[in-house]
């Protein structure tokens, strides 16, 4: 929000602008401080002074965006479009490399920086590279800062990198050079500076939610009092996504009373990055969903596993493919998500938006045990059964000869008209090897895919075909033969029959 994180920002512009300045930031925060807010702030300021070489923020569980391979071509990408003399150098690469985004860090790194970059006298642009901890391969990742910090004194660009403080990472920053590179951490900003900036957008925040109501009378004159904001701030800490999740509950309905139920938490006062204030009110929303007296058995289970799915997805769906992977009616998942939409991203009636949850703190707090009630534990192996179950019902029921209605076999793909593929056998074909070696238990789902696979492998291949896929096919395969909970019913299955 305008008006927070002010001197941070003013530190980040100062360094952008100044050419002496090391080449590479890396601003380093626990899940919750904001890390993403800033990256998206520092990101306009750049692009507004013609200073943004380009962006790539990472995210977990999304194929597109996990994988540290894409982000130098990404950022190459972004840089040639605005930078003639870098695209010049850059087309002349790739007309003898010209698979580079395909090729190992080392190499990427080599193509696409310390070549074109030689000799080249043009300003200074800044790379923006959010939650790099969020990639999949940190071998790559390591060996991605390894490669940077070596050679960052002798590029004209400069990389602002967010990240948590992941050992991995950590590491390369500890053994390199200290003039390449300055590291901010962002959980060790004074508690006050922290706390001024969440007041304010407290602030900002409650008093919309009461000029926007339309029954004025149901708040106090005072209403939000500065003691609450201050209650609220105190037991954010220095959790920004505190705050957040604190002013979404507090605006989905009795506003005045669930500013009062938030106030009366307690915090601690030694001043310590902690999540247990940010735990009791995830824990205090889920309870309305989990509640034995007020839900039955089957509506608490159908919500766990509900959640379990929106936790364990390769790639969000929205609400109306969302359902079809579970079986349920888009109806189903509103109704139980109904009480934790301050925590869960759910579509506005009559929309078919995704459904996510707002921030990763959330997953880590489901899934940890002795951070969330017992009853509120989610188990992610069990979710991924549930997910690698219902991937194999749709590909056994959807899958048939000829899907994509294919005239002729003569003719490519790209040459003909097909059909359309439903989101959820896409999703189903694409991610069924995820789930079932992340799964607890493979026996009945590896019994399951064989059924499908020897009657149904080529309709498989033809979607695949049809999405463009198709080296997928062999590397699906490859992950189930080599997971370690699956290599071993592979290798003696008469040992799981019945």
């Amino acid at each position: 929000m305008f008006g927070t994180r002010v001197d941070l920002l003013k530190d980040l512009h100062d360094w952008s602008m100044d050419p002496s300045a090391p080449r590479i930031f890396w601003l380093d925060g626990m899940a919750g401080t904001g890390k993403s807010a800033v990256a998206r702030s520092i990101c306009l300021f750049l692009r507004e002074n013609a200073l943004l070489g380009g962006s790539f923020f990472c995210l977990r569980a999304d194929d597109s965006r996990e994988d540290v391979r894409r982000i130098l071509p990404t950022l190459a990408w972004d840089l040639a479009r605005q930078d003639p003399n870098y695209q010049e150098a850059l087309l002349r690469i790739l007309k003898d490399v010209p698979d580079v985004a395909y090729h190992a860090i080392e190499k990427q790194v080599y193509h696409l920086l310390k070549v074109p970059f030689v000799d080249k006298k043009s300003p200074f642009h800044v790379f923006v590279v959010d939650a790099l901890d969020e990639c999949a391969d940190h071998k790559d990742t390591k060996k991605l800062l390894e490669n940077l910090l070596s050679i960052s004194l002798r590029l004209p660009v400069k990389f602002f990198i967010t990240s948590r403080p992941e050992p991995y990472i950590r590491s390369r920053f500890a053994t390199s050079q200290s003039q390449a590179h300055r590291i901010l951490r962002l959980h060790d900003i004074e508690q006050h500076l922290v706390e001024a900036d969440i007041f304010f957008y407290l602030t900002r925040r409650l008093s919309a939610i009461r000029s926007s109501s339309d029954i004025s009378e149901m708040f106090p004159p005072d209403w939000p009092a500065a003691r609450d904001i201050k209650t609220l701030s105190r037991l954010a800490g220095k959790l920004f996504i505190h705050a957040f999740t604190a002013v979404q509950y507090i605006e989905e309905h009795n506003h005045v009373e669930r500013l009062e139920i938030l106030t009366r938490f307690t915090v601690n006062d030694d001043g310590l990055l902690c999540y247990g204030p940010l735990d009791t009110i995830y824990a205090h929303v889920l309870s309305a969903a989990l509640d034995p007296k007020k839900c039955t058995k089957a509506e608490i289970s159908r919500t766990k596993q509900i959640l379990a799915t929106i936790l364990a997805i390769r790639e969000p769906l929205v609400l109306s493919d969302l359902a079809r992977l579970l079986d349920l009616t888009p109806f189903d998942i509103r109704v139980n998500l109904g009480h934790i939409h301050a925590v869960v991203r759910v579509p506005a009636p009559g929309q078919d938006g995704v459904v996510s949850t707002f921030h990763k703190s959330f997953v880590d707090f489901l899934t940890t045990p002795g951070r969330a009630p017992e009853n509120q534990l989610i188990t992610l192996p069990v979710g991924h059964y549930n997910l690698a179950h219902r991937c194999m019902e749709i590909m056994g029921s959807d899958l048939h000869f000829n899907i994509s209605q294919c005239k002729t076999s003569y003719l490519p793909n790209s040459k003909q008209e097909l059909a359309t593929i439903p989101e959820s056998l896409k999703y189903s074909c694409l991610n069924w090897a995820y789930h079932l070696t992340a799964s607890h238990d493979t026996s009945a789902l590896l019994m399951l895919l064989e059924d499908i696979l020897f009657q149904k492998f080529l309709f498989w291949l033809e979607v695949l075909s049809l999405m463009r896929t198709i080296d997928l096919a062999s590397s699906s395969i490859m992950r189930v033969l080599t997971g370690e909970n699956t290599v071993s019913w592979i290798q003696y299955p008469d040992n799981y029959s019945c």
